[in-house]
């Protein structure tokens, strides 16, 4: 009879049910941590990348200068012309790409949600890609730096290889 007690009181491996149903419990409650550091993660990117997008539509020197650039860019004609280092052009170009060049960093790196801020900017980023290309070369040409504006270079270029889809 004694025998039987022990038999129900131990259960796989040798070990009790009770260490079972604790280990279950502590592993399920692991992966729901890391489930949560995940999500928590994801939305701090994309919170960020808001953030962002909210202060550049409100940040009023970044805005003249996007209206001065784009300005530029219908008369069209190449931005190369612009490398005076007192022109106020170049001074509008740099201060956009710039800031493109640190919203690709913050993408490489993780800082900010890539899908969502191709879904928003995708065409912005393009048309400005495409239009400044000459002058980066030139720029880079200039300061002997191949690296200059490069995260704005490759983000551009994924892009383009994947464009968005069109909603149907």
């Amino acid at each position: 009879m004694e025998y039987q007690q022990i038999a129900k009181a131990i259960g796989w491996l040798g070990e009790t049910w009770g260490f079972w149903i604790q280990t279950g419990a502590f592993f399920l409650t692991a992966i729901g941590a890391i489930a949560v550091i995940y999500y928590n993660g994801k939305q701090a990117r994309l919170r960020a990348l808001i953030d962002l997008v909210v202060h550049q539509k409100t940040h009023q020197e970044l805005v003249d200068a996007t209206r001065r650039v784009n300005a530029l860019h219908k008369k069209g004609g190449s931005w190369t012309k612009h490398l005076d280092p007192d022109c106020q052009e170049r001074k509008d170009i740099l201060m956009i790409l710039n800031n493109q060049e640190f919203i690709a960093v913050g993408v490489r790196l993780g800082s900010f949600d890539e899908n969502t801020y191709k879904q928003m900017q995708y065409t912005n980023v393009m048309r400005l890609w495409e239009a400044s290309k000459g002058f980066i070369e030139e720029i880079r040409r200039e300061h002997k730096k191949d690296t200059l504006f490069q995260d704005f270079e490759k983000l551009a270029l994924r892009w383009k290889k994947k464009p968005i889809r069109q909603i149907v």
